[in-house]
């Protein structure tokens, strides 16, 4: 992991990840005790994500949060108006999980972060609202002044597989510092009936990293189809 700084490619993830799900999905956390969920509920949830099988040989969970609207809404600038549109549109219950390589990379590894959330609404309604205040946040961000630092940015929308009701594939490439291997950065948003999920995955910038980006939206896509049924 010499090349791209492990360092950089969490602290990309975090704030990636601070930024896009802010008010729509997980990254909850505020100061607030909630009151528990139903079991039921976050088994649901917890469910949803990726999970153990579906990522890289090695990766551990480092982090993961249950996110309820109160907890989202106060991390956001205006906590009352964000805690009103998020119950407006129905949102219940948000679960977030990071994963990262539980121990030192034997110099051949792809994937070097990688964050996976799930949310569940009343309706398909509520969760399409979300979807696409979220879709439209990744797509303005301006990634060359978000990844500071990193040199060459490209952002591409890539095709993405139809394993959803909605879905949209984002890829931000660009390295560390110049003279260093191109790094990827995926954002996948996803929602098929009433709940939302998404996906980032900070990769070195190759075709096999994109393959396992696929592999990994085709996991949570079926994870959220099996436990929403």
């Amino acid at each position: 992991m010499s090349r791209i700084g492990l360092a950089f490619g969490v602290a990309v993830l975090v704030a990636s990840v601070s930024i896009l799900m802010a008010g729509c999905d997980g990254g909850g956390g505020g100061g607030e005790t909630p009151t528990p969920a139903p079991p039921e509920l976050e088994q649901q949830l917890r469910a949803m994500v990726l999970q153990a099988e579906d990522v890289p040989t090695g990766f551990v969970v480092i982090d993961d949060e249950f996110s309820t609207n109160q907890a989202v809404a106060d991390e956001t600038t205006d906590p009352e108006k964000e805690l009103a549109k998020l119950e407006r549109r129905g949102r219940i219950l948000g679960y977030d999980v990071t994963y990262e390589p539980g121990g030192p990379s034997d110099g051949e590894a792809i994937i070097f972060s990688l964050n996976s959330t799930a949310s569940l609404y009343q309706t398909p309604e509520g969760a399409s609202a979300s979807f696409a205040e979220a879709a439209n946040q990744a797509r303005t961000t301006d990634w060359t002044l978000f990844f500071g630092g990193a040199v060459n940015i490209v952002v591409e929308e890539q095709p993405a597989p139809a394993v959803a009701d909605e879905i949209l594939w984002l890829r931000v490439s660009g390295k560390a510092e110049a003279g260093e291997q191109t790094f990827a950065h995926d954002v996948v948003l996803l929602r098929t009936g009433a709940a939302r999920g998404s996906l980032q995955v900070g990769s070195f910038g190759t075709p096999e990293g994109k393959q396992f980006v696929e592999g990994m939206i085709r996991a949570q896509a079926e994870h959220i189809a099996t436990a929403a049924s």
